[in-house]
């Protein structure tokens, strides 16, 4: 188990330096992007006898000009239900549903583009990660389309984010639930009233720090690092749960910031060996998970998804510092009081005591 485990740690660890090599100096959203060109670049094998990963500006192309919908759309459907290979390594382009392909086509062919570009790079970049631990074409073929159905549910926050970068975050959670079949059973019978409609409960609270680079409104570049914490709880799950666990994750995410972005919602799934999926309104991540479990190993059988709440301790951006969530806390606070008052008690905050 401890080998299985140092080999999640080094493939996450490898992932997360692929992601983080994008160039500081870019100020254009399509420079956050590797649009590959199958005419100029090989074929991904399971023999490849090392890892490259670096980024040439000379490879980002203008997705816009040369994408055509009505290809794309007849293309997505032929290969709908085609079987992935067992003998070499393929990165999905299309949808393999009707329905993600109708959800897709509600954008328009830029966003489309920009989609297919952010998708394709990171795909082709953890492909190459997976061959270069030796893993089989079959093996590596699963996790890809996992992968790539998993960005087509998030499709409209992939194609519009203006954020992008690497999060690391350590964890303690635990929990206890019956598997989804089993509780939709027992709510057919008079028991079914005592059980949540979770099946069970499961906390987990994370405190992490990310590193991401922000195209503002102006196309300008800012990078950005952040403290933040995450509290989860239970909504469903497939498998059933038995778990405590103290666990890292690592990986990367995209995200559609505005205003103050003190917070967000969004669920988050594991899903065992596929690693960790959290989509939201505003965000789509994917992380690989490592650490000690209560049985020993279980995580990597597991199936559930939570509700999660991120909330943004620290923030610079560009060496402007903020504290997004503990501000946010101050002004609940204060207006908590200035309620209980009826409003007719003039609160001094501490800059107004300053001046």
């Amino acid at each position: 188990m401890r080998v299985f485990k140092l080999k999640t740690l080094c493939l996450s660890l490898m992932a997360v330096t692929c992601f983080l090599s994008f160039n500081a100096k870019a100020e254009d959203e399509t420079n956050l992007l590797l649009v590959p060109n199958e005419k100029d670049t090989p074929a991904i094998t399971s023999e490849s006898q090392e890892l490259e990963v670096r980024f040439d500006p000379s490879e980002v192309t203008e997705p816009e000009k040369n994408f055509d919908r009505e290809k794309f759309i007849r293309d997505s459907r032929d290969r709908m239900t085609a079987e992935p290979s067992q003998e070499k390594i393929e990165i999905w382009s299309g949808p393999r549903s009707e329905e993600h392909l109708q959800k897709l086509l509600q954008l328009s062919d830029a966003e489309i583009a920009s989609f297919l570009g952010k998708k394709e790079a990171f795909l082709g970049k953890f492909a190459k990660t997976l061959a270069f631990f030796r893993l089989s074409p079959k093996k590596i073929n699963k996790v890809l389309l996992e992968l790539n159905n998993r960005f087509y549910e998030s499709s409209h926050v992939v194609s519009r984010s203006n954020t992008k970068g690497a999060a690391m975050m350590f964890s303690v959670s635990g929990g206890m639930a019956l598997p989804q079949k089993f509780v939709k059973t027992l709510k057919e019978r008079s028991i079914g009233k005592y059980i949540p409609e979770s099946g069970g409960f499961y906390y987990m609270m994370g405190l992490g720090v990310s590193f991401a680079r922000r195209v503002d409104e102006n196309k300008k570049s800012k990078f950005v690092f952040e403290i933040f914490m995450d509290v989860e709880r239970l909504k469903s799950t497939l498998t059933g749960l038995v778990e405590v666990s103290a666990a890292g994750t690592y990986g990367l995410v995209f995200e559609k910031r505005t205003g103050e972005f003190t917070h967000q919602k969004s669920n988050t799934t594991y899903g065992g060996v596929a690693g960790v999926f959290r989509q939201g309104t505003h965000q789509f991540g994917w992380a690989a998970s490592t650490g000690l479990s209560m049985p020993p190993g279980i995580g990597a059988i597991l199936v559930y998804q939570d509700e999660v709440t991120r909330y943004y301790l620290f923030r610079t951006e560009n060496l402007k510092v903020t504290l997004p969530a503990l501000r946010m806390i101050k002004n609940n606070v204060l207006d908590y009081f200035r309620n209980l008052l009826g409003n007719k008690t003039h609160i001094i905050t501490c800059n107004q005591a300053i001046m």
